[in-house]
């Protein structure tokens, strides 16, 4: 009886697996979580027992926050293989994962999830799966772990509240505690929050950008350096806003010809051989000159824009009767002011070793890692001079909108020279002050873009049976700062340079020759014929250069129409 019983089951079970492979039969796949995965045929129902693949791509989709936490390197390829096995027309059953390739994941993904209250899925129960793979049961073993499991990297093993920092940032393998400076440093080449094909796109971008700014403002100096015209406070000023400027160009142009690696990067302490993204920048050499040609510059050139802002308001409320006027009193002060405060900053910054690097372009700056940085030594500066800068332009321009028009005198309607028109360099140099306004406001959006939202990004995602996904920073942002940056010193260049060219071509050309007058010929003008009205005899001479000068009478009863004959031929009425 009993062996009756067997062999019917195994019937059964032979003609149960004959239907499934008659009805399984190898489709592309469709979800996008697995495209690219290294196989592109699948087959349903998978080892799930999903018979469609909407179906899978649904549950994928519950996974997506543990895929993004990093736990394992190989959790992506393990789930795709369980619920969109691999499919081929010369295996009957679908090829899954191997048990190895499972415990490896469950090793290092389950306390991930037990620390969040959530049950390993019985699907994924790891004695499902053949032992290995062979001519019997063909499964994938997965490439291999690329990071030691969490908790092996090598750690202060004394800090357990740095390993639980480290813990909760998304991918949490790409991060390393380091005791020195109590926060977690990332990998020099993990992709955490931008991929390498971003990274790339951002090397090109900076590297255009910075030669051009680089290029222009070195030129608009250059030319007005030969032209030599001082001017007054302030053009004098936006001479030394192109001039920081082009030092911050110097300092993209350093970083892009450095490299990622050497100017963004530094050893490890507790491993030689391991590089970390800066986090101190003054172990890199490389990393401290890139930082101070940026920042230092950077603010100088804010400084001296509320500097040229100041000045135009100046000239606007109290225009200058002089020449030597223009010269400002406090040059000094400016000077002083306007070089100073940003090399207090630079001091703050090198005395508590804030310097890091961003992930996209390895560039270092203040405040890449730091919220607390970013908002205390790059946001709360530049909207300092932004605010000033504002409240300068708009003061000017209310007194140039409430300036009255002023009304000709009745002695000027006659033989007097034309009226001089407002300062067409001081209207320029109102212009640019409010043009330059426009793209330092865009660069400090962006700053308080990524100090609102950093926190987000690199927290890690809570797994939740609710489909997810993990906020990523805009890479559109972050391409605009640079454009932005760049395009400043372009555009002081640009006003600079255009008048300062034209007079250096002209000094090089040399003068104008006059146009010489042709004589011209033919019947004398007609008369004219000038009614004048006194009573008492006048006399009507001729200036003996200019003009005709009528003396009135000393008093008047009456007035007469009179002719009197002009001296060349023509006839006074």
């Amino acid at each position: 009886m009993k062996c009756l019983i067997a062999i019917v089951l195994a019937v059964t079970l032979v003609f149960e697996i004959a239907a499934e492979a008659s009805v399984r039969t190898c489709e592309p796949i469709k979800v996008a979580m697995c495209k690219n995965i290294g196989y592109n045929q699948t087959g349903m129902p998978n080892l799930a027992r999903h018979t469609l693949q909407a179906d899978a791509d649904v549950t994928l989709q519950t996974f997506s926050p543990l895929v993004q936490y990093g736990c394992s390197s190989q959790l992506h390829l393990f789930l795709c293989a369980v619920y969109v096995p691999m499919c081929t027309d010369k295996v009957a059953l679908p090829i899954g994962p191997c048990r190895g390739l499972c415990e490896s994941v469950y090793s290092r993904c389950y306390p991930v999830l037990r620390g969040f209250g959530f049950p390993w899925p019985a699907e994924l129960d790891c004695s499902l799966f053949p032992a290995e793979n062979n001519h019997e049961h063909m499964c994938m073993e997965g490439p291999g772990e690329r990071a030691p499991p969490m908790g092996t990297i090598p750690l202060d093993a004394s800090n357990a509240v740095g390993r639980g920092a480290c813990r909760r940032l998304v991918k949490p393998n790409s991060w390393i505690w380091v005791r020195g400076s109590s926060r977690c440093a990332q990998f020099c080449d993990a992709e955490v929050l931008w991929e390498s094909g971003e990274r790339r796109a951002a090397e090109v971008w900076l590297a255009t950008w910075a030669a051009l700014s680089f290029a222009c403002t070195l030129a608009a100096v250059g030319a007005q350096l030969a032209c030599g015209d001082r001017g007054g406070a302030g053009e004098r000023a936006l001479v030394l806003v192109a001039l920081c400027r082009c030092a911050a160009a110097a300092g993209w142009g350093v970083r892009a010809a450095a490299g990622r690696t050497a100017a963004g990067c530094a050893k490890d302490s507790t491993s030689p051989t391991r590089m970390l993204l800066a986090h101190d920048g003054l172990e890199n050499p490389n990393c401290a000159v890139v930082f101070l040609l940026l920042y230092y510059f950077g603010l100088a050139a804010s400084v001296w824009w509320v500097v040229v802002t100041g000045a135009w308001r100046a000239s606007v409320l109290r225009p200058p009767t002089t020449p030597s006027a223009r010269n400002d009193r406090h040059s000094s002060l400016l000077q002083l002011a306007a070089w100073g405060v940003p090399a207090a900053l630079a001091a703050a910054v090198l005395v508590t070793r804030d310097v890091d690097a961003d992930e996209l372009t390895g560039t270092c700056f203040v405040g890449n890692q730091s919220s607390k940085s970013l908002l205390a030594l790059v946001i709360v500066p530049e909207a300092i001079c932004l605010l000033l800068g504002t409240v300068f332009l708009a003061s000017g321009l209310r007194a140039v909108l409430r300036r009255p028009v002023p009304i000709p005198a009745p002695a000027t309607l006659l033989n007097a020279p034309p009226q001089v028109h407002p300062d067409q360099s001081l209207l320029r140099l109102g212009a640019f002050a409010a043009l330059y306004a426009v793209p330092s406001a865009c660069i400090l959006a962006t700053w308080i873009y990524e100090y609102v939202l950093r926190e987000d990004w690199l927290s890690a995602p809570v797994p939740s049976t609710e489909p997810s996904t993990q906020p990523r920073p805009a890479f559109w942002v972050f391409l605009f700062r640079i454009f932005a940056t760049q395009i400043l010193g372009v555009m002081v260049a640009v006003w600079i340079a255009t008048p300062r060219l034209k007079a250096l071509w002209r000094r090089i050309t040399g003068p104008r020759k006059p146009v010489i007058p042709k004589c011209q010929t033919g019947p004398p003008p007609a008369p004219l014929t000038l009614h004048c009205y006194a009573s008492h005899p006048h006399t009507l001479t001729r200036h003996p250069q200019k003009y005709a000068t009528y003396r009135p009478p000393q008093q008047q009863s009456y007035r007469k129409p009179r002719h009197y004959h002009y001296s060349a031929g023509e006839t006074i009425l």
